[in-house]
């Protein structure tokens, strides 16, 4: 049962990783080009579009939520530029990420109704449609596979004999880092040297260490990382403080 288990968490991972999640959404109040918050009612239709996809959306001058203000990763942030001249209303939106990475670009979204109003809701309208259907980033729930499911060309036969894990013992000693659905394990510089996310399963994390994809687990108190490397199972000792 045990390594139906890892063979199904060891699949889970190929799929998961490179994919973050973020519940939270936090936008501008004011928009750096007005003088006023709301201006023409365009930060609440901003709101309301990452709403409708699925996000908890906080304006920038809230208090955050405390799940929020505790693990900020958790959320991404929206940043506005406005390319106007003459002819032509033109807004860009940014998703930017903790680190202030950018995460997703809109398309430009362009008016040239000579009516404030009109012009600005029409390009902002444009540039949140052209995100939809790329904002992929929301929570997902881990479908946990039932042990009657698990297809008959993966179960171990009785007869073949225990596989047993090559141990090795790492000395170093890693710092876990809250980030989305996981954490990051960093050394003393502080460098990532892995990373976690959250499975169904308690004290079991999917784990990518460099191109090594394994899981974490705990094990009589102590951690171990466990991956496969040229068909032999490998189970190193991992010290690490959450």
């Amino acid at each position: 049962m045990k390594k139906l288990v890892f063979f199904f968490i060891l699949l889970f991972c190929a799929i998961s990783f490179g994919q973050e999640n973020y519940k939270y959404v936090i936008i501008p109040k004011k928009f750096d080009f007005f003088k006023e918050e709301n201006k023409y009612n365009l930060n609440a239709i901003t709101k309301s579009f990452f709403e409708n996809e699925g996000f908890t959306v906080i304006y920038d001058n809230e208090e955050f939520p405390s799940e929020l203000a505790a693990n900020r990763c958790s959320g991404l942030y929206l940043n506005v530029l406005e390319k106007s001249n003459m002819l032509y209303t033109k807004i860009i939106f940014e998703l930017r990420d903790c680190q202030n990475r950018t995460i997703l670009t809109s398309k430009q979204g362009e008016s040239r109704d000579k009516e404030y109003e009109k012009a600005y809701k029409e390009s902002i309208r444009a540039a949140l449609v052209s995100m939809r259907g790329h904002l992929d980033f929301k929570p997902t729930q881990i479908e946990v596979v039932k042990s009657e499911e698990v297809p008959v060309a993966v179960v171990v036969p009785e007869n073949k004999p225990e596989t047993k894990p090559t141990i090795v013992v790492s000395n170093n000693q890693l710092f876990a880092i809250p980030i989305p659905n996981g954490f990051k394990l960093v050394d003393s510089e502080p460098k990532t040297i892995m990373i976690l996310k959250a499975s169904s399963l308690e004290n079991v994390f999917i784990a990518q260490k460099g191109t090594l994809s394994g899981v974490l687990l705990k094990k009589n108190n102590s951690w171990f990382f466990e991956y496969y490397e040229v068909e032999k199972l490998i189970s190193e000792k991992v010290e690490v403080k959450f």
